[in-house]
C-alpha cells in the first residue's frame, strides 16, 4: 500500500514538472517568435516607430505607496533588444534591423510584500527608415536667386535642418524653414553645408556644391562717328569665367570697319555720307547660357551736339511767353521737336512756353534735335509750373501794449514756389515782422484797429495778400489804491 502512494506521489510530481515545463516553453516560444501579437495576453501595446541603431529608455512610473516593494523586470523580450538597470528599461534596436521588423517588449513589475501583485505594459517596437538626405544646386548668374530645400527623410518623422556646426553658408544665404534661400554675393564656388536631425537624435551631414558665373554685360546704344577719321566703338567688358564671343548679327559692318571677336569693338574708317547701324551678339562658353547685345550706329558726319543749359518757370496760365534758346553744333539741316507738353512750342532750337496749365515742379520737357543723316540727340529741360498762388490764415491780432508784443499762427500758403512773406503797416508805431511764417507785432502804446498786410511772393513773380486787423490792448494793472470806502461794524 505504501508503495502504491509513492508511486501515486512521482507521478504527481512528475506530471507538475511537465506542466511546468511546457508553460516555460509557451513564454519561450511567445518569446522567440519576434514581433508576435501577444495582445490576447498583455492587452493592447504601445507602439514606438523606432529607427536602427536608436535607443530607447523608459522609466515607469508607479503608486507612491508601493513603489519601495517594486522590481521591474522583461516579461518579453524579443531579442533581447531590452535591458533594465533599477525601475529603467533600455531598448537598443540592431543598426542591422531590416525596416518593418517588430520586436515586443513586455515590462513586468511584480511585489511579494506587503501584498502579492503583478502588473504588465506590452511596448512594440517598428524598425522605421533611418534618416537619409539629397539634393542639389544649379549653377547659376550672378544675381539671380537661391531657392533650395533639402530632402530629409527618416521613419521617425520630421527632419529638420541646420548650418553644419563650424561651417557657414555663403554669404548672401540664409537657412530658414529648411529652405536655402537669397542671392550669393561672391563668385566661383560655392558650398552649402547643412546637417539633418531627426526626431531621436540621427544626424546626416550635405554638402551642395554649385559655381556662381558672371552675368554678361552688353552696352548701351552707342554711335561712333567718323569723316575719314579712325573711330572706335567702348570695349565691353566681362569676366573671364563666363568666355564671352562677339558676332555680328544684324545688320552689315561698312566697308573700312571691322569687329574685335573678344572686345566687342568696332572699329574703322570711312569717308562715305552713311549712317549704318548693326547689332552685335556676344555669347558666353561656359556656365549657364548667356546672351547680350549691343548696337552701333556709325555715321559719317560731325558728331552733333546739343546744350539745355537753362530752365523756364513759370506760372499757371501766364500769358507771358517764356522761352530758352538750344544751343546746337554744325551739322546737316535739323529738325526740332518736343515732347507734350502744356502750352509748350519750339521753333528753330527756341523752347517756349506760355499759357501753361501743366502745373509741377521741374518737370523734364524733352527737345530732340535731328540731323539729315540721321543722328538724333536729346536734351532735357526742366520747367516748372507754378500753382496759383494764395494767401490765408488769422485776420485779428490782439495783443498787449509793450515791447513783447504779440504773433498770428503761421499763414497757410498754396502754390507758387520759393515763396517769402513780407509785412507792412501805415500805423505809425506799430512794428511788424514775419518770422517761421508768422506775423509778429509789437507797439508801445494802445490802439484797434490796425491793418497790417502779409504779401507773399513767389519766384515766378506771383503775389498774394491778405489783410490782418491789430488791436493792441493795455497792460492789466490797478489804476487805484485802496482809500476811504465803507467801514462796516457789528451794532
Amino acid at each position: 500500500m505504501l508503495s502504491n502512494i509513492k508511486i501515486i506521489a512521482m507521478l504527481a510530481v512528475l506530471v507538475m514538472a511537465l506542466a511546468g515545463t511546457m508553460a516555460f516553453a509557451a513564454v519561450n516560444e511567445q518569446s522567440d517568435a519576434i514581433g508576435e501579437d501577444l495582445s490576447a495576453t498583455y492587452g493592447e501595446p504601445t507602439n514606438t516607430n523606432i529607427a536602427p541603431g536608436y535607443r530607447w529608455t523608459y522609466t515607469p512610473d508607479f503608486p507612491s505607496d508601493l513603489t519601495q516593494y517594486l522590481t521591474v523586470s522583461l516579461k518579453v523580450n524579443d531579442s533581447n533588444v531590452g535591458s533594465v538597470s533599477g525601475k529603467t528599461v533600455t531598448v537598443n534596436i540592431p543598426t542591422n534591423a531590416a525596416t518593418g521588423t517588430k520586436y515586443n517588449v513586455v515590462i513586468q513589475a511584480s511585489m511579494t510584500s506587503p501584498v502579492s501583485q503583478t502588473a504588465y505594459q506590452y511596448v512594440t517596437f517598428t524598425v522605421v527608415n533611418g534618416l537619409s538626405v539629397s539634393g542639389t544646386i544649379n549653377d547659376i548668374i550672378k544675381g539671380s536667386n537661391i531657392n533650395f530645400t533639402p530632402t530629409g527623410t527618416s521613419g521617425m518623422g520630421n527632419v529638420t535642418w541646420t548650418v553644419t556646426s563650424g561651417k557657414s553658408l555663403p554669404d548672401g544665404l540664409t537657412l530658414s524653414n529648411g529652405k536655402v534661400t537669397g542671392t550669393p554675393t561672391a563668385l566661383g564656388a560655392q558650398t552649402v553645408y547643412l546637417t539633418a536631425t531627426a526626431p531621436g537624435g540621427e544626424t546626416k551631414n550635405l554638402e551642395v556644391s554649385f559655381t556662381v558665373y558672371s552675368k554678361m554685360v552688353g552696352g548701351t546704344a552707342e554711335t561712333i562717328k567718323s569723316y575719314n577719321s579712325n573711330v572706335s566703338s567702348a570695349a565691353i567688358t566681362n569676366n573671364s569665367d563666363i568666355g564671352v564671343t562677339w558676332a555680328v548679327t544684324s545688320g552689315t559692318l561698312p566697308s573700312g570697319f571691322t569687329l574685335n571677336s573678344s572686345t566687342g569693338v568696332v572699329s574703322g574708317k570711312s569717308s562715305t555720307v552713311q549712317s549704318t547701324t548693326v547689332t552685335i551678339t556676344g555669347t558666353s562658353s561656359h556656365g549657364p547660357s548667356q546672351t547680350a547685345t549691343k548696337q552701333i550706329t556709325i555715321q559719317s558726319e560731325p558728331a552733333l551736339t546739343l546744350s539745355c543749359s537753362q530752365d523756364i518757370l513759370t506760372y499757371k496760365n501766364n500769358s507771358a511767353e517764356k522761352s530758352v534758346s538750344i544751343t546746337s553744333s554744325d551739322s546737316s539741316t535739323k529738325t526740332w521737336s518736343v515732347s507734350t507738353f502744356s502750352g509748350a512750342s519750339i521753333s528753330n532750337g527756341t523752347l517756349k512756353v506760355k499759357n501753361s496749365t501743366a502745373v509741377g515742379m521741374n518737370q523734364t520737357v524733352t527737345v530732340t534735335c535731328t540731323t539729315a543723316y540721321g543722328q538724333s540727340k536729346t536734351c532735357n529741360v526742366a520747367v516748372s509750373v507754378e500753382d496759383t498762388l494764395a494767401i490765408s490764415g488769422d485776420d485779428v491780432l490782439n495783443i498787449l501794449a509793450g515791447n513783447d508784443g504779440g504773433n498770428t499762427t503761421a499763414f497757410t500758403v498754396t502754390g507758387g514756389s520759393g515763396n517769402t512773406l513780407a509785412a507792412s503797416t501805415e500805423v505809425t508805431g506799430l512794428n511788424v515782422s514775419i518770422s517761421n511764417g508768422q506775423l509778429h507785432a509789437n507797439k508801445t502804446s494802445i490802439g484797434t484797429d490796425h491793418v497790417v498786410t502779409v504779401t507773399v511772393t513767389s519766384a515766378a513773380g506771383q503775389t498774394a495778400s491778405t489783410n490782418v486787423t491789430v488791436n493792441v490792448y493795455s497792460q492789466l494793472i490797478f489804476t487805484s489804491v485802496p482809500t476811504g470806502g465803507a467801514l462796516i461794524y457789528a451794532v
